[in-house]
C-alpha cells in the first residue's frame, strides 16, 4: 500500500485536479457542445497511416439505397488535420451525415465526431415533414463547430497541468471558459492489478435529482446491498478543498460471485453549474477482471478492504478545482 501512495502525482480531469499514484493505464473521452472527443497517443507516421486507412474504409461504404457515402474529404483548419463528411453506415438514411475530424498534435491523435443531417442533398425539401424544419441542412454549422474545437485542441500528456481555463481529457486539452454541454470521463487502472480502477465523471449539466446519501438510504439501495451481502464501511459528508462532497463506501459480492469494494464520492450533484461542475469518483476492487473477450473471477481482490480505504483516503482528499480552470 505504501508503494501505491508514496508517489502521488497531480492529474487534471475536466476542470478539476486530483493526485493519483504513478504507473497507471489511462483511458477516457470528452464531449463539448455535442461533439464527441477522444485522443490516442501515436507517432506522426502512425497517424498518417490511420487517416489513410480511414479514408479507404469510408470510400468502401456502399449504401444499400444507392446514396453517395463520402461527401467531403480534405484538410480542416490548420496543419496535420483531416476531416470527412459521410453517411453513418450502409443502411443510413439519405439525409444522415457524420462530421468526423482529426488532428495530430504533441504525440496525440485527436478525433472529433458529431452527427448532422442534410435534406438538401439529395433534395428532400418538398417532403411535408422536411418543409416544417427551420434548418434543413445543419452540416455547415456543425462542421464549423468541429473545426473550431479541433483548431483549439492540443495534445496533452497525462501529467501536464494547464494553467489557462479549459477542459482536460485523456490525451488532450481544449482551452475554453466554463460553460454548459461539457462532459469528461476518465478511467485509471493499476498496471498488473486490473481489478483496481478509479473512474471519474464530470459535467456542468445536472445529473441527478437526489444526492448520493439520499440514494444510499433509499429502499432500492438497501435491497441491492442485501442482495450483494454487502457491508457498509462508512458514508457521510466530506470537506474537500474548495467544495463539499458525499461518500459511500461498501464491500460486497460482485458480478461473477467474487467479492470486492465499491467506493463512491459525489460533489455538486443537484447544484451542478459551469462554475461548480458535477464530479464523481469511484474506486472498485475485486470481483472479476476482463481478459481479452472473457471475464475471470478473482478469488480475492488485489487489496484488502483496509488497504482500499487507505488508498481511497489518500487520493479522494486531494480532489480540488483547478486554479484558473474556469
Amino acid at each position: 500500500m505504501n508503494e501505491l501512495t508514496a508517489n502521488l502525482k497531480t492529474r487534471c480531469v475536466g476542470r478539476y485536479l486530483v493526485d493519483m499514484p504513478e504507473g497507471m493505464y489511462v483511458s477516457g473521452y470528452a464531449k463539448m457542445q455535442g461533439v464527441d472527443i477522444e485522443a490516442k497517443a501515436m507517432s506522426h507516421n502512425a497517424y498518417e497511416r490511420e487517416i489513410a486507412q480511414r479514408e479507404m474504409e469510408l470510400n468502401a461504404i456502399k449504401s444499400i439505397h444507392g446514396y453517395k457515402s463520402l461527401y467531403a474529404s480534405s484538410e480542416a483548419w490548420g496543419k496535420d488535420t483531416k476531416y470527412f463528411i459521410h453517411l453513418e453506415s450502409e443502411v443510413a438514411d439519405a439525409a444522415s451525415r457524420v462530421i468526423e475530424a482529426y488532428k495530430w498534435d504533441h504525440g496525440y491523435r485527436i478525433k472529433m465526431k458529431v452527427e448532422g443531417s442534410d435534406f438538401t442533398n439529395p433534395d428532400q425539401t418538398s417532403d411535408p415533414i422536411v418543409m416544417q424544419m427551420t434548418v434543413k441542412n445543419d452540416v455547415p454549422q456543425k462542421t464549423s463547430l468541429v473545426f473550431g474545437l479541433l483548431e483549439k485542441a492540443r495534445g496533452r500528456a497525462d501529467d501536464e497541468i494547464p494553467t489557462e481555463p479549459g477542459l482536460c481529457f485523456y490525451g488532450g486539452f481544449v482551452p475554453a471558459k466554463a460553460g454548459s454541454e461539457e462532459e469528461v470521463s476518465t478511467l485509471y487502472t493499476f498496471k498488473g492489478q486490473d481489478d483496481i480502477n478509479f473512474a471519474f465523471e464530470t459535467t456542468p449539466d445536472l445529473r441527478d435529482s437526489i444526492t448520493l446519501l439520499q440514494h444510499a438510504d433509499s429502499p432500492e439501495a438497501r435491497a441491492a446491498l442485501k442482495a450483494m451481502d454487502a457491508k457498509v464501511i462508512r458514508k457521510g459528508t466530506v470537506e474537500l478543498p474548495g467544495m463539499k462532497a458525499e461518500e459511500w463506501l461498501f464491500e460486497g459480492l460482485k458480478p461473477g460471485d467474487g467479492r470486492g469494494d465499491t467506493f463512491s464520492l459525489r460533489a455538486n450533484e443537484i447544484t451542478s453549474s459551469p462554475s461548480s461542475p458535477f464530479l464523481s469518483m469511484d474506486l472498485t476492487t475485486g470481483g472479476q477482471v476482463q481478459i481479452q473477450s472473457g471475464y475471470v473471477k478473482l478469488d480475492k481482490a488485489s487489496l484488502t478492504t483496509g488497504e482500499a480505504v487507505a488508498l481511497w483516503d489518500a487520493v479522494s482528499r486531494t480532489l480540488r478545482p483547478r486554479p484558473n480552470g474556469y
